[in-house]
């Protein structure tokens, strides 16, 4: 496995005097964005006046390229002046919210690793298959770390994810060209009611049992991939009460970042602020305690309703941990 990076910074959303602003996040500690900016020589600021002033995550995206480098800068000059330290802020005393609270959309990826097929009784070819790409919801879909998950049924999930953020406008964009459009990573939890999302003649409703308020829990932080310590092998995990329920790893992925944005943006323009998915492996809920060879949907639904899979149920803590990024925590109301 990959370790994550000591070196770089991560950024957060987070709530201050009411409102959102952003943060810059250096181990446990955080600096409001345009504070840290302030630090930079006349003519630094003088350059990043055009996208002055960072009052969210998405004005930040949309000025990637330009601000990246000024940030870098900030962080070098916070992190290595004995008397700038003061200024920081424990992270411990701030709200974080999403990173991104309101992206233009959230597309996820579904039945995108090979162990997360095997335990759903799932044959994937060795050449020509296609994961599902769906839209996963909107801005009252998103929550952030610390924030609650509210359920709809008895038949609620989790799914520990992966996801990227865009940081540049495209469209049709190339394999090879794909990395340079991402921003960088951050943690998912893709909660899912099944009840929902499987309907009675054993088709999908994705929209029904995936979207919905609250079932899109992000962050806690968004971590620059110049940062990053790669998506090939990293180790993802889920706890739910602080048990493990899904412990695995990227190299499981059947559809890397690359071959998903290619093929999202022959569809879609990519805008900056995006989020992309990137899906799940092995440990789901609907998965534990069901029979092998019994797993398609019709069967599936009906051992539910007798008591079969793991689900969550108010009161419970649910966390995504990714090497490199952090913890998402939530509980479940």
């Amino acid at each position: 496995m990959n370790g994550a990076q000591e070196s770089g910074f991560r950024l957060a959303t987070f709530k201050s005097a009411g409102k959102p602003q952003v943060g810059m996040v250096e181990k446990e500690r955080i600096i409001e964005i345009n504070h840290a900016f302030s630090f930079l020589s006349d003519e630094e600021k003088k350059n990043l006046e055009p996208a002055m002033p960072i009052v969210s995550m998405e004005g930040l995206l949309e000025n990637w390229e330009k601000v990246f480098p000024f940030l870098c800068k900030a962080a070098n000059l916070l992190t290595r002046t004995p008397q700038k330290r003061a200024i920081w802020r424990n992270v411990g005393e701030v709200i974080l919210l999403a990173p991104v609270t309101t992206p233009g959309k959230m597309i996820n990826t579904g039945l995108n690793f090979h162990d997360h097929a095997r335990e759903m009784d799932i044959d994937v070819p060795s050449s020509g298959f296609q994961p599902n790409f769906f839209f996963k919801g909107d801005r009252n879909c998103i929550i952030g770390s610390g924030q609650k998950i509210e359920l709809s049924s008895n038949f609620v999930d989790w799914e520990a994810e992966l996801a990227l953020v865009i940081g540049k406008k495209g469209k049709d964009i190339k394999p090879e060209d794909a990395p340079d459009y991402i921003a960088g990573y951050t943690c998912h939890n893709d909660i899912t009611d099944r009840s929902l999302m499987i309907r009675k003649d054993g088709s999908l409703d994705f929209f029904r049992g995936k979207s919905r308020d609250t079932f899109g829990p992000l962050g806690p932080f968004l971590v620059p991939k110049e940062f990053f310590p790669g998506p090939d092998d990293l180790r993802i995990r889920c706890f739910v009460n602080g048990e493990v329920m899904q412990d695995f790893s990227t190299a499981q992925m059947i559809w890397g970042p690359e071959k998903c944005i290619a093929y999202i943006s022959s569809c879609v323009t990519l805008m900056p602020g995006d989020i992309i998915a990137l899906g799940t492996g092995a440990g789901t809920g609907w998965a534990k305690g069901l029979p092998d060879g019994e797993k398609n949907l019709h069967r599936i639904l009906e051992l539910m309703e007798q008591g079969g899979g793991r689900f969550l149920r108010p009161g419970d803590c649910v966390v995504v941990e990714i090497e490199g990024i952090g913890r998402l925590e939530n509980e479940v109301k």
